[in-house]
Parts: C-alpha cells; structure tokens; sequence
C-alpha cells in the first residue's frame, strides 16, 4: 500500500468551485446524452463542412476556400454536444476548430485544457469513450489539422515563463495529451492498456493491479505466462501483443537509449548542456543509479530553463524531452534495491528532484524536502523519535504532489464525475502514471520502518501498517461502517451511530461515532474541530484502502486513535479483550455531556451594543463568547479588529416570546417544548430515526417561525440607524457579515465551531435585517442540533446573540493556533493560509506554517486551492480563480502572526481545561493590504476524558522500540 495515497476518490469531491455544479436535472439529460453519442456513429459530432477563413462555412465538396484565404474541414458539434457546452461539459474536441485563446480558456482557469486531458483518459480506458464509434465517421477530425492546431496551441501557453513556472504540471500533462507529432508516453500507454485488458478480461485483475502498484522488469514474464496459460479472445489478444511489445521495449530502456543523444544536442549551448551530456553518459554506461541519478538532476535543470525562456517552439521541444527523461526516472527507480536506512534516504533525495522537474513539487517545497533529507544523512544516528518525525516530514512530499494534481484536475473531475463515474480515475491515472508512483513507493518502508522504531503502530483489520495513516483526534468508538460520497449521499442521512470513510473534512458534516478522512485533513477545518470537541476518533487513511473498506460497509467495527496517534480497525468479532472491556464501558454513547449554564444570563439588555464596549465578562450574560472575545480583542488591537456591533441575547428572547401560534404558544415555549422531548427519547437510548421523526418536522416549523418574526418597532428603528450611520453608509466600499454568536460555543469544553449560520458580506439594508432572523434560526437546524445534543443537556436555553461586522476584503486570510498541533508544544504556532475570504475554516488544500520559537518557518503544505472567495461588491462571495505563487505569507505578514499571537498569549485571559491545563488560542485572521486584521479568537478545545485516556494511552508503548535509530543499519 502506498505511503500516501495516489488515488483522491470522493476524497476530493466538493460543490465549489469555478465551475458551477451540475443541477439533478442536468445529470439525468447529459449522462443520457453521452449514452446516446457511444451508439451514435457520428458521436458528439452533427456534420462535416468545410471552415473558411473569412467565417464563411461550406459542404465538404468541392473544396471551397481556396479563394477564401483558406480554411479546415472538420465535422461540426450536434445540437445535444452544444447543449453540453453551456453546462461546461465541452465534449466532441476539434482542435482545429477553435481559436487558441478559446482553448487556453484563461477565465475558467484553462478548463478546457484539463478536459483535453480528461477526454483523452476516457478515451483510452473506455474503448474510445462517445467515440467509439464515430472513428469511422471519417473527416470529421483530420489529424495533420489537429496536430497543426495543437503546436500553436502548445506553442502559445509555453511561451509564458511565468505561468509556466506556476502551473508546469498541468504544461505537461497537456503537452502529454494534445496532438503534436511526437510519441506517446510509453508509462501512459502501458498503464492503460493494463486496464483495457482487465475490463476485457477478469483473469487479468491480479496483474492489473500489481504493474499499476509496483511496476517492474518481472511484469513482461508475468503476462508472458499469463498468455501461455489462457487463450485471450479478441480483442484482448491484441492488446496482450502490445503490452508485451511496450513492456520489452521498457525493459530495454528503448526509448532513453535512442532519445539520449538528441537531448544532449537539444541543450547545446544552453543552461543544460552538462547535466544533458551526463545524462547520456549514464544512459551509454547503462547503470540504473547513475542513470537515476543524472536524470534528477536533468530534469529540474530543464524546468529550470523552461521558466526563464519565451521560446514557445523551443520550450514544446524541452518539454518533450523532459517526458523522457520523467519516464527514465520512473523505470529506473524500480531497478533500485537498497538495504539500509541510508540507502534508503540516498534513493529517495533524486525522487524529489523528479517530483520538481515533473512539476508535482515547487521549489519552495523540494528546497525544504532537500534540508531535512540532508539533515538526516549527516548523522550516524539519532533519537527513535526525532527520526520518526523527520521522516514523516518527507512523506509530506506524497500528499503536496497530490495537492498539485488535485488543483489542477480535482475540478473537472468533480464536474464530470456525476455523469461520467471513470471521471474520478483521472487524478489516480496522472499521479500513478508519474514519479510520484515510486517516490510514494520509497517512502513506504521509510515510513513503516520508522514508526516501527518509535513504537507507533497502526493495526487495520488486522494488519500491522505504519504507512500512510496518521491520527488527527484520540478517541474511541463503534458503529457500522459506511462510506459518505458527496456525489449520492445527504449529509442529512447521517447515521450518528456509524463509522463514516469521508472526504477531506469536508465543511458541513453532521456528527457520527467515528471519521475516517481519505488522504488529508485540514486539522482547522470546523469539522476537526467539532469531533476533537466530543473525543470522536479521526484519522486520515490512504485511499489505497477503499476497496477493502467497500468490502466490509454495513459490519460492526471499533475505531480508536491513541494519545500517540496509532490507529486501530478491527471488526467487532476479532477485537482483543482489553479494548472490548475499553469499549463496553462507553458503550458508544461518547463523553458525559455537560450541563447548559445559564445562570449568568441576563436577558433584560436589549440595547445594540458596540464591539469595543464588550469585554471578556460579558461570554454568556449579555452576548455570547465570540463578541465578549472580540470586544476583548478590540481592547487590545483596535485597529485589528473591525468595525461592528453585537445584538444581545435579551433582543432574540424578547422576540420569541412576542406573539402565540394557533395553539397559544410563543416560539420560545415550543423550543423548549421540543428540545425536552427529544433529550427524552435520547435518554431512552432511542434510534436516531426515532429522534428524528420526533424532533426534525418541530424544527423546522421553529426555524421557520423565527424567520418570520416581524421586528418590534422600535428595534429595527435602532438597528437601521445603527447600520445607516456606521457600518453601510453611502459610499461604503463593502458590506457586513452577519454572524451568530450563541451561549453554547466556544466554550472550554465545547467549541461548536461552524455549528450556526453566518450571513457573508450582505449589502443592503433589508438583506441585513433578514439576515439577522436568519441566524437566529440557524441553531436550530437538524446539524447543529445533532451536534450539540453530544455535549449539552438543556440546550433549549439556547440563546444566540448576533455580531454585525464590516466585511474586509481580505487578500488572503487563515486560521492561527497557539500550538503544534503535531507535539502539543505551545510555544510553536501553527498557521494555516489561504488566497481571499473565508479561506481555511471550510476545508482544502492552504497554505500551512510551523512557526518555531526560534524564529524557524517549517512549511507543512503550499497552497493549491482551485479558487478563491472574494467579496462581491453587490453582496456575498463569488469564486474566482487564484492568483498562484508558491508563497503566501510573507516575511512582513509571519512577524505580524508572531507579534500578535505573543501578545494574546501574554495578555489575554487564559482559559482552561478541566484538567488545569491551559489551552492554546484558535484566531481567525486575515490581511488586507498587508496589514493584519483579526475575525475571531476561542480557545483550542480537544476532548479528553481521563478514563478513556488512560485506557487508550494502553496501547501505546511508552517508550520507543530502541534507544537510537542508526542510519547504517538494515531496514
């Protein structure tokens, strides 16, 4: 199994983005459509004609446009294809059809680039895909006008040095895709071709998985005997002739033998003429380190000089020859057979010199990679711990060369997915299919052998694993298994007695016994921080695992994550006794849950109060603790914080007691009413289905009359003029965000991030004043009553205050905690960044710092978001594509994080745990023009039940499994 996986799965689906998501309606008539254009012999196409340059358009004969300036001939798109143009899915590519700019697609942030790339997978694993039979509509794409059409397109987007050196991953995979007249990459083909036979032919299932694995020089003998041994049909026989074709060229290195002194020729002269001429030497001594070896280094000199040069047609030249030397590296370093840690960490530093070059990995990134490898090989040996740590750093590399191909191709995977499920094999195809195969294939042992040392080990179903597996959250619990798909599944159909395999902590998630996270996590997401709240188990698992975990959806599993980190998975029926007897105890109910204090509430304050009179002593009386915290933070930082206002609790309560319903209750009676019922059939032990039938129709008649609610007189008087005369003035350059606030978050026991409705940027008044009815009914939705219901009992005193802020068009914006949230060391900070508003608190891939005591910047991830939320200067957020770059914080900005985070942690009110213990700050920032400004500040709450503590802390060892790791030694 991979260190990390390759494969994003649902692990990537999302519903933002640039491109719209397809509405039900639109993915009932196109997956119809794309049904109906595989048994079309025309396909997606409607007729051939001749293109004229002077826009004219003429029958296929006689040739027309001789007089016309000239002109193509291609088959037009059908009314159905066109149709599939306005949803974005722009299927039935003619190159030679288009303007170059209109395939750049620059707007949509090159989306008709990625679906050339897409169109192709398809293509060549689905047996032509819409075009299967359309191939024999001859004339309807001619392929010296495609590949005519494809160098000028080629041409034109690398004669950017500047995009190219933002987004070199995607140059090549187009380079890769988009007809030019060179060959094809020879990985690509055989991988594919793996697949057809597979799908053709069961039988081939085993090899299929082992060459896309662990490609080798052993796979020719295996198909070889898989042929002698079975009689393959048609057309299996002749793909069988051309894989093994492919796979004795590999094992001859071929192509690098022919191909290596024309790229010494190509980079005569030019910045790599050295590293070229090495390369061929280790080519002609044919020894596979040297080769390895020289290739590294060739390949990030080429990338080098593709950054620098505008040479359009010279750069398609490098280009194609960088694909060489990729494929060289990726079949070289299967060849590689070291023995000790060493070795080990010898092979793996020119790995990360291939995952550069190809693209996958920035400078920014191979240079800290490249730090930490030479820091470790510099040593004879060092602490089990230290070591263990450091190679978990460099198995960072895995998931950041995954973070790159999901920016680039996780949208329009997503976008075709609902219509087109091999869709989501793209992302798995354009990593498998590079270095990061065998870069995540090194890293493996690395990673099992140094967990293994530090006497960290994960046990999945059985299985002793260290690889690929990391424990976000320490808890405990039991629950059928099931695995949440964004695409199909509510999140309203939650069981939250159930083990879910999710996404990457996706935003809105509705609580359960357990989470497994594919691949990542954003540990500040408010979904991470919800389930550290109530002790619920996270770990992030490789996606390699999916198919065993579909195995066994619907079985009874227990899931811990340990105070060290060490996952386990097992099935209820072959748990070990101990953590039967752990579990028996809890008996799956979770922690005690805390009792709703509202004795200091103070109900008679129904005045708008402004964010610089509140303080830290007003959480839980008049307001809630996000404006008391504010208010507190205004104190010290008035010009950090911005502008607003808060509406106390007395304001809602006087409105839910105003007016009865045809029953004569007031709103409030019927949320106590309605709440007290459903803790009662929780207490019962009920089924969720029982308390969601009881209490979810009550809810939402409560939610809808709070949003009825007509304001008294003379408080939207005071509001309106509060508005009018501060924060929406004429001329105001934005809007305000309307945030709730209530009594029962941000708590020492309870942080409830995320949990109600915040309103972003609305600009006018009457927008403002629905807004406000509207989050005072967000508490009271079917989520945020699920997960409160875990911590509180009494939460029909519920009362939600709401902050009116001015909007700050944020440039970049993020999440800071006082904390290594690794080690628990307070004296470090984490950040996590990303591009605009609002920008890390829903999850994706940011920009993420370790900022050490002594002044140390360790980078844990670069920013690859596939957008990024702006203000809309008529009210909300729209999507935007990003800017890019490979930093985001800059010096300037990290002394400001550093600076004010000391600051709170000297100045502000400490708060703690029932432990004692003090716990670090959860602040939300942002910057806007390079200066700081401050959203938000809680504490960092993380569940912890001394007894499940203890227990769990069992099953870590205490001590590492030796005393000093030795770099010599064997692996």
């Amino acid at each position: 199994r991979l260190v990390l996986t390759l494969l994003c799965g649902v692990a990537c689906l999302s519903a933002e983005g640039l491109i719209p998501a397809l509405t039900d309606a639109q993915i009932r008539e196109a997956r119809k459509v794309l049904t109906d254009f595989r048994t079309n012999p025309r396909g997606p196409f409607y007729r051939i004609r001749w293109f004229c340059k002077d826009g004219t358009e003429h029958p296929p004969s006689p040739p027309p446009c001789a007089d016309r300036g000239g002109g193509v001939q291609h088959a037009s798109l059908s009314a159905e294809a066109v149709r599939l143009e306005k949803w974005n899915l722009d299927v039935g590519t003619v190159l030679a059809s288009g303007k170059v700019d209109d395939w750049i697609d620059a707007d949509r942030d090159h989306h008709r680039l990625k679906q050339l790339v897409l169109e192709r997978y398809l293509e060549e694993v689905d047996g032509g895909w819409i075009y299967r039979r359309a191939y024999s509509y001859r004339g309807a794409r001619q392929i010296e006008d495609e590949e005519k059409a494809g160098r000028r397109l080629l041409i034109r987007f690398l004669s950017d040095p500047e995009w190219l050196r933002r987004r070199s991953f995607l140059a090549a995979r187009v380079v890769e895709t988009v007809p030019h007249g060179v060959r094809n990459s020879q990985v690509r083909e055989i991988r594919n071709l793996v697949k057809s036979i597979a799908v053709e032919d069961g039988r081939f299932q085993t090899l299929r998985a082992k060459i896309h694995s662990a490609p080798g020089d052993e796979d020719l003998a295996a198909v070889e005997a898989f042929v002698a041994q079975y009689t393959p049909g048609e057309p299996t026989k002749e793909l069988l002739r051309r894989l093994i074709e492919l796979l004795r060229a590999r094992r001859a290195q071929q192509a690098v033998t022919a191909e290596a002194p024309r790229i010494r020729k190509l980079f005569e002269g030019t910045g790599a003429a050295e590293e070229s001429a090495a390369f061929e030497e280790a080519v002609t001594s044919g020894k596979q380190r040297a080769i390895y070896d020289a290739g590294a280094t060739l390949t990030r000199v080429i990338l080098d000089e593709l950054e620098e040069s505008r040479e359009g047609a010279r750069n398609l030249a490098w280009m194609d020859a960088n694909a060489i030397v990729q494929e060289t590296g990726f079949t070289a370093a299967s060849r590689l057979r070291p023995t000790t840690r060493r070795e080990r960490l010898e092979v793996l530093r020119p790995a990360f010199g291939y995952a550069m070059g190809a693209g996958l990995i920035s400078p920014r990134q191979f240079g800290y990679l490249e730090r930490e490898v030479g820091r470790l090989l510099a040593q004879e040996s060092l602490d089990p711990t230290a070591y263990a740590r450091a190679v978990r750093y460099l198995a960072r590399s895995v998931e950041w060369c995954r973070a790159t191909a999901n920016r680039e191709f996780g949208p329009v995977s997503r976008l075709y997915a609902p219509v087109e499920p091999l869709a989501i094999s793209l992302l798995d195809h354009v990593l498998r299919s590079s270095i990061a195969l065998p870069l995540a294939a090194q890293l493996e042992e690395l990673v099992g052998n140094a967990n293994k040392a530090d006497g960290v080990s994960h046990r999945i179903f059985g299985s002793n694993l260290s690889a690929g597996i990391a424990g976000l959250n320490p808890g405990i619990a039991a629950g059928r298994l099931e695995i949440f798909d964004p695409v199909s599944d509510s999140a309203a159909n939650i069981d939250p007695r159930a083990i879910y395999v999710v996404p990457e902590t996706v935003s809105d998630l509705r609580p359960m016994a357990g989470v497994l996270t594919l691949d990542s996590g954003n540990s500040l997401s408010h979904t991470q921080l919800l389930a550290a709240n109530l002790g619920i188990p996270n770990a992030t698992i490789p996606s390699s695992l999916l198919p065993e975990l579909r195995g066994l959806v619907g079985a009874d599993l227990v899931y811990s994550v340990t105070p060290r980190g060490a996952v386990i998975l097992e099935e209820i029926a072959s748990l070990r006794t101990e953590l039967r007897g752990v579990f028996k105890q809890e008996d799956g109910r979770g922690p005690a849950r805390i009792v709703l204090d509202t004795s200091r509430v103070n109900l008679d304050v129904r005045e708008l109060i402004d964010l610089r009179d509140l303080r830290s002593a007003d959480s839980g009386v008049t307001v809630g603790p996000k404006a008391a915290n504010l208010g507190e933070l205004g104190r010290r930082f008035p010009d950090k914080v911005p502008r607003g206002f808060a509406i106390p609790f007395g304001v809602y309560v006087a409105h839910i007691r105003r007016g009865r319903d045809s029953n004569g209750r007031t709103i409030e009676e019927r949320i106590v009413e309605t709440i007290g019922e459903a803790e009662r059939v929780q207490k019962r032990s009920a089924s969720p289905e029982e308390i969601q039938s009881s209490a979810y129709p009550r809810l939402a008649e409560i939610r809808e009359a709070i949003r009825g609610i007509r304001f008294s007189p003379e408080f939207e008087r005071e509001l309106v003029e509060k508005l009018r005369g501060d924060l929406l003035a004429e001329g105001a350059v934005s809007g305000v965000y309307i945030r709730s606030d209530t009594n029962a978050e941000d708590l020492p026991g309870f942080t409830g991030a995320g949990l109600n409705l915040t309103v972003p940027n609305q600009t006018g008044i009457e927008n403002v004043l629905q807004s406000v009815k509207d989050v005072w009914a967000s508490p009271f939705t079917e989520r945020a009553f699920e997960w409160r219901s875990r911590a509180f009992l009494g939460s029909a005193r519920v009362y939600p205050s709401v902050i009116v802020m001015r909007s700050v068009p944020s440039d970049k914006s993020g999440v800071i905690a006082t904390v290594n949230l690794e080690t628990g060391d307070q004296s470090e900070i984490t950040v996590n960044t990303g591009e605009g508003v609002s920008a890390v608190v829903d999850g994706g891939v940011v920009e993420s710092l370790l900022l050490r005591a002594s002044g140390e910047v360790v980078l844990l991830q670069q920013s690859r978001a596939s957008y990024r939320k702006v203000l809309n200067p008529s009210g909300g957020l729209e999507n935007l594509k990003p800017i890019g770059g490979d930093v985001l914080l800059t010096p300037d900005e990290i002394r400001q994080v550093r600076h004010v985070a000391a600051q709170i942690q000297a100045q502000y009110p400490p708060v703690k745990a029932e432990s004692g213990e003090t716990l670090p700050w959860d602040i939300e920032f942002g910057f806007e023009g390079g200066e700081l400004r401050l959203f938000q500040i809680r504490p960092l709450v993380r569940y912890r039940d001394v007894r499940i503590w203890e227990e769990l802390s069992r099953f870590d060892k205490a001590t590492p499994a030796i005393n000093r790791v030795h770099l010599d030694d064997a692996l």
